[in-house]
Order: C-alpha cells, then structure tokens, then sequence
C-alpha cells in the first residue's frame, strides 16, 4: 500500500481535499500495478476546521484523512507526564 502525504505550511482549504483527491486517483490508474492496495492520502495541516473538512470529504471515495501537526513537541516532563498518563490506562 502507498500513502500520499501532503505537508501545508498554512490553515486547511476545502481545495486541499480536491488536490489530494486528484493525486490519489492520478496514482491509482498510472502507479498501481495489479495486487496493489489503493492509495491513502493524508493531508498535515497548521490548523484545521473539522466541520469544514467534513462536508469537504462528503462524496469522496478515496481515503484522506487530515490532521493539525504541532510545529514543536512540548518539554520533556510534559511528555513523561503524559506516557505515564497512558501506561497507567492500559
């Protein structure tokens, strides 16, 4: 299986949807060979409207998915804090 991913330096566009729709059926028909899976597309975004995303996604059939990416992780303790957060759930 491949993933498509598209990095954007700036807030989610509905038209990010379109351009990831278009790469993603560009590579089903000229790159897949036979047996491979379909292409997955995901799209890192500075910031992100979900409804927006939403009714942008609505109708298509590919698989995008979007997320908001951080441009710094936090500080060592914040993230000890918070692995141990989730060990203790398990």
């Amino acid at each position: 299986m491949f993933c498509l991913i598209d990095l954007k330096i700036e807030d989610f566009m509905h038209t990010d949807i379109g351009q990831m729709n278009l790469y993603l059926n560009y590579f089903k028909t000229e790159e897949n060979v036979q047996g491979d899976s379909e292409p997955i597309g995901i799209i890192l975004t500075k910031e992100n409207d979900e409804v927006m995303v939403e009714y942008a996604m609505g109708g298509i059939s590919n698989k995008i998915f979007v997320s908001k990416y951080q441009l710094y992780l936090p500080d060592k303790k914040t993230l000890q804090r918070k692995v141990k957060s989730l060990i203790n759930k398990v």
